[in-house]
């Protein structure tokens, strides 16, 4: 469950960059969009788009002109991990795709707090060392289906899972939620 929940955070933060491009800021006034008034280095990312560029409507100009000053602002490494992101997710199912999109909505749908605390917890596991994800992972991996699915059920009905935002944040960095899809 682990490696899941991972993989789909990453595919959401990183889909979320290519594909779904999110307006970051509230006070972000829609200013002219004309390709002439884009600077250097956005029109570098969106050249394959310049011939069109005045048949795109004004908001999807927008989250690409976002994205685009996004990806200058992204190291060599990161650039390299959301291209990879990118192939990945060309080579992804519809059905998949489907999962993946609802996966984000809900996570979207979250409380504010909810939504930081899992955040916290996939940072946590990103910190760890490599052998003890590893092991986190070979533990679920190696979880027979039906327990798995215990796990999932467990983890759905938790308490923590029900209590106000703040409550279930206090859980989820005692490690309540955490605890619960081992299947013990």
């Amino acid at each position: 469950m682990v490696k899941k929940m991972i993989k789909t955070l990453t595919h959401i933060a990183l889909t979320g960059l290519l594909y779904f491009s999110v307006v970051i800021s509230a006070n972000a006034d829609y200013a002219a969009t004309d390709w002439d008034q884009l600077n250097q280095e956005q029109q570098a990312v969106l050249k394959n788009l310049e011939d069109r560029w005045e048949n795109i409507p004004d908001e999807r100009r927008q989250r690409l002109i976002t994205g685009a000053s996004r990806w200058n602002e992204m190291t060599p490494g990161q650039r390299e991990q959301a291209k990879n992101r990118l192939q990945q997710w060309k080579n992804t199912s519809p059905e998949e795709k489907a999962k993946m999109r609802q996966r984000m909505k809900e996570f979207h749908d979250l409380p504010l707090e909810l939504k930081q605390a899992m955040r916290n917890k996939y940072q946590w596991f990103n910190d760890l060392p490599e052998e003890e994800r590893e092991k986190l992972r070979n533990r679920w991996e190696n979880l027979a289906a039906e327990k798995k699915q215990e796990a999932l059920d467990r983890l759905r009905s938790n308490p923590a899972m029900q209590q106000t935002p703040a409550g279930l944040q206090n859980s989820l960095q005692n490690n309540t939620v955490q605890q619960q899809p081992r299947g013990r």
